[in-house]
Formats: structure tokens, sequence, C-alpha cells
């Protein structure tokens, strides 16, 4: 049953693992490879604001995620082993709770509505899907000449970093005089005598250009919570963007699956046996205490 042609009802098991697979066949592969990433929301109210979104509220001071995340570094020396690029920071932050301009996604449809299926018993939950290399196609030529330059179709961390690091090299030579480089012109082999960018650089660079963007890219394998939730960020370069307002404009991009709050229960205990679960994904002490509780909770 749908609701809209981008909306989908979940009403039992079977239709939901339908859904939550739908599109996985890759005739050029000759596998079943979801072209879809996910996101699962336990109350579908909530939309796809981040956190730094909520945090900056009416306040309109955007000026504050680079507070935020240059003070994290500051503090944070301790725990990291080397100097991070500003995405790799980014993600670290993110995944430690921090606000930021990012947003958790999963390449596994089954943790995305494992996330879906929590939260508020009476709710129904969603999970976002979202077809990442069409949206990639939208990025300006410099991201798309970056990505397949390397054959790939999705960034990491480090892919960013030295984008846009080539991107601020290019735009400081034009400021001494020298010939401005054209964006398909970026050389990849430059970036290993590159000085270390700052943080502040790297977002003016990430955010330049006359339309929004979205990107999705890969965070380092900071714990074991990263590789077992198959775990990946998007990110917009603008921070005052609403995804759920960008994927309207673009609906051909995305598409949701709705859980019935009188599902949730159900599903979970089925996604429990399957092992998806917090003690797998979230595999450490509190992971293991949350699941316990689950597990036995008195009906």
């Amino acid at each position: 049953m749908s609701r809209d042609p981008d909306e989908f009802v979940a009403d039992d098991w079977a239709t939901l693992q339908q859904l939550l697979y739908r599109d996985s066949w890759n005739e050029e592969l000759g596998r079943h490879r979801s072209p879809y990433v996910f996101r699962g929301v336990s109350d579908s109210g909530r939309g796809l604001r981040t956190s730094l979104q909520r945090f900056v509220g009416d306040s309109e001071r955007w000026d504050l995620e680079h507070h935020l995340l240059r003070n994290f570094r500051q503090y944070a020396r301790q725990e990291i082993d080397r100097p991070e690029s500003p995405f790799h920071l980014m993600a670290l932050a993110q995944h430690h709770g921090l606000p930021t301009r990012l947003l958790d996604w999963t390449h596994s449809p089954a943790v995305a509505a494992y996330f879906a299926a929590g939260g508020p018993p009476d709710a129904d939950g969603v999970v976002w899907a979202v077809d990442y290399e069409r949206v990639h196609e939208r990025l300006p030529e410099r991201f798309r000449t970056f990505l397949d330059e390397h054959g790939a179709d999705l960034f990491s961390a480090a892919m960013l970093n030295d984008l846009l690091s080539l991107v601020i090299d290019r735009d400081s030579r034009a400021d001494r005089g020298t010939d401005r480089t054209a964006d398909v012109e970026l050389d990849i082999g430059e970036r290993q005598s590159l000085p270390t960018v700052e943080l502040k650089a790297v977002l003016a660079a990430f955010s330049e250009g006359t339309d929004d963007h979205v990107v999705f890219f890969q965070p380092p394998s900071i714990d074991q919570r990263i590789v077992n939730q198959a775990a990946l960020f998007s990110a917009a370069s603008n921070p005052r963007t609403s995804l759920d307002a960008w994927f309207d404009e673009h609906p051909d991009l995305a598409w949701k699956i709705v859980v019935p709050a009188a599902r949730k229960r159900e599903f979970r205990d089925k996604l429990d046996q399957s092992n998806i679960n917090h003690r797998t994904l979230f595999p450490d002490l509190d992971g293991i205490a949350t699941w316990l509780t689950e597990y036995y909770r008195p009906r």
C-alpha cells in the first residue's frame, strides 16, 4: 500500500523485507546490490534535521560550527593519534555527539529498519532510502571529476580533503597571480605536497558554488560501531539546508518506508533474532546493557 509515489507502508514483515531490498538487482554486476543508502528514524515527524540545525535553532549562529569543531580538535588531541583531515574530525565529532552538519546513514537496510523500529512506541518510524550516485550527479564539476578520476562513486573523508585542498591551493595560486587552473584540470598528484589546510578554509571550499549540494562519504573506521553499522555520512554544502526540503525539490532521489507504530515491536524482535540489535550495533558495555534491558523487559 502506498500513500504517494515516494512513500510506502510496511504493514507486515514480508512487505518490509520486500521494500528494504527494492531495486537491489544490479544487471551490470549480475548480483543483488542496492543502489540506495538508508537512514532509520524512530519518529517520522522528526525529519532529516542535523544536530547542528537543532543546536543553532533560531539563533542564526552558524559560525558556532567552526568554534565547536576547532575546540573539539583542541581538547581531543589525546584521543586522536595524528593530525586528522577536517572531514575525519567532523565524523569523529558526530560519532561522539558534537553538533555537526552531518547525518548518519548506513549501507544496510536492516540496520536502518532497526533504528526506525525503536524509539516512541506510539509514533510511526520511517526508513529513508537515497540513491547516492544520482545525488552525486548533481555535484559541482570538480567533485564529479575527482570521483571519475578515482573510479569511485562514493567519497571517503580523505578524498574530500584531498579535493578541497587542491581547490584551496588553486585559489591561493590564483591570488598570487598564477594562472587559475580549471576545476577539471586539478592534478591529483599535487596533493602529496600540499600543506595542512585549516578547518575553516576547507569548509569554505566545500560550500563554494551557487547551488546547494550534498555529498555522501565514508568515515574512517573510528571504532567497531562504525564498521558494524556499515555507516556513512551526508554533508550539505550549506549547513542551513534541510535535506527534507532538498529531497522535496529532487523527488526522484529519495523515497521512504513507513514503519507503523503497531508493527515496531514485532519488527524489532525479528531483527534481534537476525542478530541486528544493540549488542551487535553498539559492541561495548553500554550496547550490551541496552540489549539485555530490551531483551528481558516485561511485556
